[in-house]
């Protein structure tokens, strides 16, 4: 029997870090997390649950890997703002799991701070008209109006800027 009054004064367990976890960690505890998703001694319902969990890991960590919050940011926005993934996240989810990408590319997707009365624009089929070789052709395609920047302030070419100017404007040079 447990004596439930021995559990008020348990100390916390705390790890601190002032440095950002390696991304090769993150990447090979993304790939435990998919193994799960594939290994048949989970049941359909826990499968479910992994993949959840999988998901909303990737989504975290994709934030607080990018350098401040995220890559781009539209050109003169005020007021409230939402975080968009330039490739829809389910794209990048579909695609990792079946291993198209890898979880570090999964987890360096560009994210983009745009005016969260201009989110509307990029929602609907327009969300699935996404390019993964020019990602921010379907802001033209939805007829997205405002200049994106990136983080380093260099205006965004939304015609011709690839996925791999993304990944290299980060340094990742061999994904």
């Amino acid at each position: 029997m447990i004596d439930y009054q021995s559990l008020t004064n348990i100390p916390e367990i705390n790890f601190k870090s002032k440095t950002k976890p390696a991304m090769a960690e993150l990447a090979n505890y993304i790939d435990h997390m998919k193994q799960d998703l594939f290994d048949d001694k989970w049941s359909q319902a826990t499968k479910k649950h992994i993949k959840t969990s999988l998901v909303l890991y990737i989504r975290s960590m994709q934030k607080q890997l990018a350098p401040m919050g995220y890559h781009y940011r539209a050109d003169n926005i005020e007021g409230k703002q939402h975080l968009e993934h330039v490739i829809p996240q389910n794209r990048i989810i579909n695609a990792y799991l079946h291993g198209l990408i890898t979880a570090s590319q999964a987890l360096q997707m560009p994210l983009c701070m745009i005016s969260d009365s201009d989110k509307h624009i990029l929602e609907g089929d327009w969300q699935q008209s996404g390019n993964w070789q020019y990602p921010f052709r379907r802001y033209i395609s939805a007829g997205y109006t405002r200049g994106i920047l990136s983080v380093t302030g260099k205006q965004i070419d939304l015609e011709n800027h690839t996925l791999d100017d993304h990944f290299r404007m980060l340094g990742v040079v061999d994904l």
